[in-house]
């Protein structure tokens, strides 16, 4: 409760007291007006031990009726209603103003008493019909008690407030939503339009009802409408943006995505849904702009996460390596930006930093089949093959459907040129879980190779598709080796020269080759 009238009230007698000598009764009555008012300052101020003042002031005038009213509503703002009750009979000393009243009737809603409060605020309005506080109150309580006769008695105060039929029309609606009566709802804020059409409230209820009601065509044709109305919102633009998502109206959703970038450049779902319009489009630079622009992407680490993949996209590996730098650094527990920068230095042939971050990752998350997959790939990388097949042969105890798994075990036998039946077993049980995984069937054919069988090899090979081969240089070196070695050295040239910038094995193949046929190289 607002105490801004008593204040105004006891400032002069405070002032006066100071002025003036005082007899002792007078000093008694200044320190009361002294306590009451350090106990009306602190309320104001939101000092949350504002009632200790009071109850000083109480001890002073244990039989002012104000002081009980006033301890009576501290103590229910405590939810100690045990103490309010000792306050509670203020109400049978001398005659009741409408806000005696209204106090009283809130203690009694609060101890559970609907009835009785209602007849308390009743007898409040009784003596103050224009006081909108305790009216407020009083068709609050009605919507728990008799819902018709709160709308009935919004109704009737129509006539009191001219000018604010739309409003209470809007708080109508209000009370039927908060009983999800949505037509009744939808009827009163349609009224409040009918008073008022540019009363963007009643626009924005209608379309959160036909929202929740996975209505959206009439959800978006009230948006629209309070659009024509003059009213701009970029929280509204985004969500019917969304909406427009949702229907699969995507020039629609586009556009309003736009307005609403306009009225706010770092809107959530204007950046991350221009970003994927963006990627469509190939205009990866224009992506990274949007959502680097909203407001969440300091604290959104799969935003970081999308920003790096649109980084390589644009062949800027560096720049996408120092992106997940930082966001490894500023959201050290997320896993996902961990796994992924891993990743991307494995890419650079980074696989001690690699190893190390992946080896964190699951000392923490030990079912995290990617990353332990990737931890051996880095294992495999560095030469630590015995570490390597032992995280394998965990992760294929777990999983024994992981065929990426079985190619990597494989594939790291047969690199080396040691146990090629193993390794023929093992890439064998890859390519029976996913038979047209083109890698699993280079890593075939590299086993074929080093068991001399280069028929074999170059028959799989060549049943992988060209523009696979011609942006894989591994396994165009693969293929030019495999000709090599059948002497048929004017297929094997191209595929050679293509390995060789990436490929140190691809690069000797290719000298060797040109010693022995100069012709080639023009």
């Amino acid at each position: 409760m607002k105490k801004c009238l008593f204040i105004l009230f006891f400032i002069p007698l405070f002032l006066t007291a100071q002025t003036l000598p005082l007899s002792p009764q007078g000093e008694k009555e200044a320190q009361l007006y002294l306590d009451f008012l350090q106990g009306a300052f602190a309320e104001i101020s939101d000092d949350p031990d504002y009632c200790k003042y009071y109850k000083k002031a109480f001890l002073r005038a244990p039989g002012s009726k104000l002081l009980r009213r006033t301890l009576m509503l501290c103590a229910i703002e405590k939810d100690n209603l045990k103490e309010a009750e000792q306050y509670a009979d203020y109400i049978k000393e001398g005659e009741n103003d409408a806000r005696d009243w209204a106090v009283y009737a809130f203690y009694h809603w609060r101890k559970g008493n609907l009835k009785e409060a209602q007849e308390y605020y009743e007898k409040a309005l009784a003596l103050d019909p224009d006081d909108v506080q305790i009216l407020y109150q009083y068709i609050l309580l009605l919507t728990y008690v008799d819902l018709d006769r709160a709308v009935e008695q919004l109704e009737q105060r129509r006539a009191n407030y001219p000018g604010m039929s739309h409003v209470i029309f809007y708080e109508i609606g209000n009370i039927y939503v908060s009983k999800k009566q949505y037509p009744q709802a939808l009827q009163y804020f349609q009224k409040a339009l009918d008073e008022d059409p540019t009363y963007a409230p009643a626009y924005l209820a209608r379309a959160d009802i036909f929202e929740k009601h996975s209505q959206f065509f009439l959800m978006l044709h009230e948006l629209e409408e309070l659009e024509k109305t003059g009213f701009e919102n970029d929280i509204v633009y985004g969500k019917m943006g969304s909406i427009f998502i949702i229907v699969k109206d995507f020039p629609r959703a586009k556009e309003y995505f736009i307005k609403a970038k306009k009225l706010n450049n770092a809107n959530i779902p204007a950046g991350y849904f221009l970003a994927l319009f963006a990627e469509r489009e190939k205009d990866y630079a224009a992506a990274i702009g949007f959502l680097q622009d909203t407001e969440d992407y300091p604290q959104d680490p799969g935003k970081w996460l999308q920003v790096s993949f649109y980084q390589q996209k644009l062949n800027l590996p560096q720049e996408a390596l120092r992106t997940l730098k930082k966001a490894y650094k500023k959201f050290d527990d997320n896993v996902e930006i961990g796994y992924f920068y891993a990743l991307l230095l494995q890419d650079q042939k980074k696989y001690r930093q690699a190893k190390n971050i992946l080896k964190k990752i699951l000392s923490t998350n030990p079912q995290y089949e990617n990353a332990q997959l990737a931890y051996a790939y880095a294992l495999e990388s560095l030469g630590r093959y015995q570490e390597m097949e032992e995280q394998l042969l965990l992760l294929l105890d777990k999983n024994p459907k992981n065929a990426a798994a079985y190619n990597l075990l494989g594939f790291s036998l047969a690199e080396r040129g040691v146990r090629l039946d193993q390794a023929q077993e093992y890439i064998t049980k890859a390519l029976s879980l996913s038979p047209d995984d083109r890698s699993f069937i280079d890593s075939l054919a590299w086993v074929y190779y080093q068991k001399g069988e280069y028929a074999k090899a170059l028959d799989l090979l060549k049943s992988i598709d060209e523009d696979f081969i011609q942006t894989h240089k591994d396994i165009a070196y693969h293929l030019g080796a495999t000709y090599l070695k059948m002497g048929l050295y004017e297929q094997a040239y191209p595929y050679l020269n293509i390995a060789a910038p990436e490929i140190k094995p691809a690069r000797k193949a290719l000298k060797k080759l040109l010693r022995q046929q100069p012709g080639l190289r023009g």
